[in-house]
């Protein structure tokens, strides 16, 4: 009496399948979006230091722009994605004159870019999912200038950052061309600096952990255009640097990001 094995329809061996197509499409194109980015930037004074804790913030929201180009086949990808952002911001802060602190708000032009490298390898467990690990490099540049102000200056902050992630990308319902991705990128900034004509020299703010997680939503109505929404939030921060011989030195501080978006891809 012979045993009937088993069947599946999507089985075992087909775990790391190619990605479905409808996913593929959907993280390849050249892309063009728009949107908002809230700024939430804090410093932190050292212990002991009799400063308030925040010694100052950033906030606020300004426009930002994004474009990018992506190539995910069946089991291997490579994209890279840049976003410029600009507007006022409002700096909170003191002047600072020991023991007194009097509070200051003033606006802030803000200048922030944003660049990322990917490469990818993917697999499918199933007709409706793929799971996209990734590594990446990139970039970001700050231009926090309120010299246009009483009291005020300008400052540049710069870093690079590498690290790994995973993109996990479903097809709800086979019978429509919408796919929604999930990600979450971790990682670690290096080259960190702050410069300041208020500085003698560069000041070096060290590697420091950071994350970034998001979700996006993506139609193709035709085979060669997607229209999408995004949501990203990035988190990361600077250390504390040296002092330098005036007594002034940066001190820690956190920097969040939230950027929501609306676009379009171009398939070729």
């Amino acid at each position: 009496m012979g045993l009937a094995a088993p069947s599946f329809a999507y089985g075992v061996g087909d775990f790391f399948g190619a990605i479905p197509t409808p996913i593929q499409r959907a993280m390849s194109g050249l892309t063009f979006s728009v949107g908002q980015l809230h700024q939430n930037y804090a410093e932190h004074p050292a212990p002991g230091s009799g400063t308030p804790d925040p010694a100052d913030t950033q906030t606020g929201n300004i426009t930002s722009y994004g474009v990018g180009m992506d190539n995910m086949g069946g089991h291997v990808g490579l994209s890279w994605d840049m976003n410029y952002s600009k507007g006022n911001t409002s700096y909170n802060g003191y002047l600072n004159n020991p023991p007194t602190f009097t509070p200051l708000t003033m606006p802030t032009k803000a200048k922030i870019f944003d660049g990322m490298l990917y490469s990818k390898v993917g697999f499918s467990p199933d007709p409706h999912i793929a799971i996209v690990p990734d590594v990446f490099y990139g970039f970001h540049y700050w231009d926090r200038n309120n010299s246009g102000s009483p009291h005020g200056y300008d400052e540049k902050y710069f870093n690079t950052v590498s690290g790994f992630g995973v993109t996990l990308a479903g097809q709800p319902d086979l019978s429509l061309p919408i796919v929604i991705q999930v990600n979450y990128q971790r990682g670690t900034t290096h080259n960190a600096k702050m410069t300041s004509a208020i500085l003698p020299d560069t000041a070096n703010l060290g590697s420091k952990p950071w994350t970034r997680y998001g979700a996006q939503m993506d139609y193709t109505p035709w085979s060669h255009i997607t229209v999408f929404a995004s949501y990203t939030h990035t988190k990361f921060q600077y250390g504390i640097s040296q002092t330098f011989a005036t007594g002034l030195y940066e001190p820690n501080s956190t920097t969040k990001q939230n950027i929501m978006q609306a676009g379009v891809k171009i398939h070729f």
